[in-house]
């Protein structure tokens, strides 16, 4: 996004060789605490842009984790680069998959226990390179967590379970069901009446649209902020130039 620097500067104020000089430094301080908050200005980090993610990420996102909702970091401005960027984090886990498509759209990533599934050495008429969409069966509880994913345990439960018969211990069927020929292959559950009621769908990608604006959300907290904080650390760092007797206070040109 852009800042216009010149309309958050301060206005009525004799501006000196030394404000020219501590502009840069301040600019930095002021998008540093607008965008992540600055333990030297009271309350930022409260109104700095990556909390504003972690509120709307509630609104936005389907039952977020503490993790989802903080899962957003910032690169540091310096007076020589005036610039900071918003990525999400990749420690301790890689919020990419996740929040990167929801801010942008597009194809979701393959899961790695899709492909366990898919080359399971029981799978049937299986094709390769697909993805798997649940279905309401497979969210039914016990196995789904409150934020609505599939625990380790309910996957490895399923995976364990398969099987090319119905015989005790093997009630799931991978692959594609000979009858009704139309049924797409996918993960399939054998029931008490020997039909097969689907779990997951197999899809040839999965794409999602663009659902949190963390663009529009980033630019409207940074716009409220930056000006104020600018003004403040502007009139801050002169200050201290002047005590230390330090500062060029001939009239300058901006």
């Amino acid at each position: 996004m852009k800042l216009d620097i010149r309309s958050n500067l301060p206005q009525g104020i004799k501006w000196t060789n030394e404000h020219t000089k501590q502009l840069p430094f301040s600019i930095a301080q002021a998008l540093n605490a607008s965008v992540q908050g600055s333990k030297f200005i009271a309350g930022s980090k409260q109104k700095s842009a990556l909390n504003a993610l972690a509120g709307s990420s509630r609104r936005y996102l389907d039952r977020p984790k503490k993790s989802t909702q903080k899962g957003f970091r910032a690169t540091i401005a310096n007076k020589r680069n005036l610039a900071t960027t918003i990525l999400p984090k990749d420690k301790p886990y890689n919020q990419q998959r996740y929040l990167g498509g929801s801010a942008t759209g597009g194809g979701r990533a393959p899961k790695d226990w899709e492909a366990a599934f898919v080359n399971h050495p029981r799978a049937i008429n299986m094709p390769k390179g697909v993805q798997l969409v649940p279905t309401k069966a497979a969210r039914k509880k016990p196995g789904v967590d409150k934020f609505g994913n599939f625990s380790l345990k309910k996957i490895q439960k399923l995976y364990d379970s398969v099987g090319t018969s119905g015989r005790t211990g093997s009630n799931i069927f991978i692959g594609t069901p000979r009858t009704p020929p139309t049924r797409p292959p996918g993960i399939y559950r054998r029931e008490r009446n020997h039909q097969l009621r689907a779990l997951f769908i197999a899809v040839d990608g999965v794409t999602y649209g663009a659902r949190f604006p963390v663009k529009e959300i980033v630019g409207q907290s940074v716009q409220k902020n930056f000006g104020l904080y600018l003004r403040h650390q502007l009139a801050k760092n002169v200050s201290q130039k002047v005590k230390a007797g330090k500062a060029d206070m001939k009239t300058g040109i901006f």
